[in-house]
């Protein structure tokens, strides 16, 4: 299965590389993969389910990437606030699919409070243009922040292999969502930031769905 979705991967990034900006088709394929990817897992896991705890927030992932593939293609900003509902609406489903399978301990807030206070210093830096999107980008970030603190309350708690492979999506879930603030908030940006943001998102997205297999 890895092989098949670095495949996919691969598509992507070689959209990325051609003139012009749509790459629907390919985001779409990647982010099918990751569901059949964590179907799968846990068929073939003792959690099967766990499959359906985070199914709602796979979905809204899904949502996100579409939404925001179109957002880069036509630039109307109500696809992008969309976007970013959908994966605010995903990260916090996935906090909450989690704490069904253990209660929610304190690193979860500690972990939203951290987060949401460094992306308010960041957006404070200059050239940062997030503008009137500030208090959602800091909304945003604490949800970011809220999921990898659950990763690492069940790591740290819990302690089996399922929790480590979660808690490494979520790290690479939250520096997916940090370069989003220089990708579309910071005027100058290396073309290497998208592609950096896309892999650590896919490759966060792959780890989660494959812990469902432990």
């Amino acid at each position: 299965m890895g092989a098949v979705y670095t495949a996919a991967m691969g598509l992507l990034m070689r959209r990325l590389r051609l003139p012009g900006r749509g790459y629907l088709p390919e985001k779409v394929l990647c982010s099918l993969c990751f569901v059949v990817v964590a179907a799968v897992c846990a068929a073939l896991g003792s959690r099967p389910e766990a499959f359906w705890h985070l199914l709602p927030a796979l979905l809204c992932c899904v949502v996100g990437d579409v939404v925001l593939a179109l957002y880069n293609h036509l630039r109307r900003p109500g696809l992008f606030l969309a976007g970013l509902g959908a994966f605010l609406a995903g990260h916090a489903l996935f906090v909450w699919g989690l704490c069904r399978l253990q209660p929610m301990g304190w690193p979860v807030p500690l972990a939203a409070v951290l987060g949401a206070v460094g992306v308010a210093v960041l957006s404070n830096l200059p050239g940062m243009q997030t503008g009137r999107m500030r208090p959602w980008v800091v909304l945003y970030a604490a949800f970011v922040s809220a999921l990898l603190g659950k990763g690492l309350q069940l790591a740290f708690g819990v302690g089996q292999t399922w929790c480590f492979l979660v808690l490494a999506g979520a790290a690479l879930f939250w520096i997916s969502d940090l370069l989003i603030l220089f990708l579309y908030f910071y005027p100058s940006r290396h073309p290497a930031v998208h592609v950096a943001n896309l892999l650590t998102y896919y490759y966060a997205m792959f780890l989660i769905a494959v812990s469902l297999a432990f």
